[in-house]
């Protein structure tokens, strides 16, 4: 485009200056001068199109970058809120799982104390029905006994002869008292769980009394097994001392 309308410039140029140039060259040079001129006018509002259209793509990517900014900041806050709403899940999980050991040692502890508790009954129980059996017997027994025979009036002694008269008396036979009451316990033999239940004695104490066995008096239980006078006092009426 420039090649021709510098040419067509100099063709006039040149007819200006000489002056002989026919009427058909200077004629088809100013027609290509036109037509140069025409192309560059299109080319112009060609440019200025392009230009409009830069403008207008700059414009839409200067909102396109703001609306990623904001997109941007978005995310960026959405990804501070999963990261609070994880660690608030993970703190809550932390505290179930704390929540699930602690019901899961409750459990455990509760079932121990059901069948210590079970363990006792049944023992109780045993006690009962030994008591009951031992009270039953005693019963049976006192009305097999045969009637007691009315007393005898007191004959006079009878003097011994002379030769007998040095002799010494008759020494009376002291014989130890024994325990005709089946509800007292016997200290020798009752069990750990007896101790406890029947004469509701500390599982210290109960340990204590079995661990030193033989007994020969109740006195015993304080001087050799070590129990609390004060202790020994309130079951001495319920126990007894057995072989």
């Amino acid at each position: 485009m420039k090649e021709r309308i510098a040419k067509a410039m100099g063709l006039l140029l040149l007819a200006a200056l000489t002056g002989c140039v026919s009427q058909g060259t200077y004629d088809r040079t100013l027609h290509e001068l036109q037509s140069a001129k025409n192309d560059l006018e299109r080319v112009r509002v060609q440019n200025e199109g392009l230009n409009k259209q830069m403008m207008s793509l700059k414009e839409t990517n200067s909102k396109l970058k703001e609306e990623i900014d904001k997109a941007n900041t978005q995310i960026a806050s959405l990804s501070d809120a999963v990261g609070k709403e994880r660690q608030a899940g993970e703190g809550k999980l932390k505290d179930l799982e704390r929540h699930v050991k602690e019901l899961t040692a409750s459990k455990k502890a509760l079932s121990q104390e059901l069948e210590v508790a079970k363990q006792r009954y049944e023992d109780s129980l045993k006690i009962q029905k030994r008591q009951a059996k031992e009270l039953k017997e005693r019963e049976q027994s006192s009305l097999l006994q045969p009637p007691t025979q009315p007393a005898k009036p007191a004959e006079p002694p009878v003097p011994e002869p002379a030769a007998n008269a040095t002799a010494a008396p008759d020494q009376a036979v002291m014989m130890p008292p024994t325990n005709t009451n089946p509800l007292l316990v016997d200290i020798n033999k009752a069990t750990s769980t007896e101790l406890t239940m029947v004469l509701e004695l500390a599982k210290e104490d109960s340990d204590k009394l079995v661990k030193n066995r033989p007994y020969k008096t109740k006195e015993e239980l304080v001087t050799k097994a070590g129990i609390a006078k004060a202790t020994v006092d309130k079951i001495k009426d319920k126990i007894a001392v057995g072989p």
